[in-house]
């Protein structure tokens, strides 16, 4: 269970990192299972692989997708208690896993990922942040170094909406904007909001960086946020009740594993997903009650990264 400065500190930041969340077999049997995707993706074969293109035409493969029809443990750590515990902690309202992905830097691949921030906030149209919280669980499944390509983040900025990184340079972010390196062991998982800026440079080492993260969200996120993803997936399984749906699947592939259930934990699964039912949590739409007390000024300035430019 979080700390209430912990929480704080993820509603400031926009990020929190968790330390060795999974450890012992159960990381062992995700890392494996994983590795396998990897192996497959690397090698061009099956399905639901992303390939990053260089400018001399290569590929190189660095993601993969629907992870939770691959392996029961997939769907296992998504819904394992203490992780449930801290995301119910931080969102404030019910919620429900929707969407899954693999993200994989393999060694030498040195592909980059370029300052952004997570859809929808990329688009200039989303001048705030949305009012409830919004973010993607990491799960480490290696060391993160600042050489295999960590994630870096801009700390502070995840409230004002859609912020235009396209004024400065590549370098400039990463040195002169308050950015911090997300060093993380296996088994630690990064909270980010999708709002909050971040990228990392290319793994240039001789070891893996993978991830499997699971992105939560409460009802009212899904239904805005990603009303013209849902719209035109054209697919029933993309509503919020067919995801919430889900979940008992999930909680029978954690029991086929012999995973702890949600007994003796703050929490329930009700008709909207799983709530969080402790004591120190955060209020419902606390975004939006922090951005309601931001001052103008200093809503402009956290936008145009000025609080923490270094003079």
């Amino acid at each position: 269970m979080l700390t209430r400065e912990q929480i704080e500190q993820f509603h400031r930041d926009g990020f929190l990192i968790l330390r060795g969340v999974f450890q012992g077999p159960e990381l062992k049997l995700l890392q494996d299972r994983a590795h396998a995707v990897a192996e497959e993706g690397t090698a061009k074969q099956g399905q639901y692989h992303l390939y990053h293109t260089f400018p001399d035409g290569t590929k190189k493969y660095y993601r993969s997708e629907r992870m939770w029809d691959r392996h029961d443990i997939f769907q296992s750590v998504t819904v394992k208690p203490e992780l449930l515990t801290a995301i119910g902690q931080c969102v404030g309202e019910p919620f429900a896993p929707i969407n899954d992905s693999f993200v994989c830097k393999s060694p030498g691949g040195n592909v980059p990922i370029v300052w952004h921030q997570d859809p929808p906030y990329g688009n200039p149209a989303w001048e705030r942040t949305f009012p409830v919280p919004n973010f993607d669980v990491d799960i480490y499944l290696d060391r993160s170094t600042v050489e295999n390509g960590c994630v870096w983040g801009i700390p502070g900025h995840h409230l004002v909406g859609h912020v235009d990184l396209k004024r400065y340079t590549q370098d400039e972010l990463f040195e002169n904007l308050g950015a911090v390196p997300m060093v993380m062991e296996p088994g630690d998982v990064l909270f980010h909001c999708l709002s909050a800026p971040h990228g990392s440079i290319g793994n240039t080492t001789n070891t893996w960086r993978r991830i499997f993260y699971v992105h939560y969200m409460a009802r009212s996120v899904l239904e805005v946020c990603y009303a013209d993803w849902i719209k035109n997936k054209q697919d029933p399984r993309s509503s919020y009740d067919a995801r919430r749906a889900r979940i008992d699947e999930f909680m029978a592939a954690r029991a086929r594993l012999g995973g702890s259930s949600l007994a003796g934990h703050p929490l329930k699964v009700g008709p909207e997903g799983f709530e969080y039912t402790g004591p120190v949590g955060t209020p419902r739409n606390y975004w939006g009650t922090l951005l309601d007390a931001m001052p103008a000024d200093e809503f402009a300035r956290r936008k145009s990264l000025q609080p923490l430019v270094a003079r």
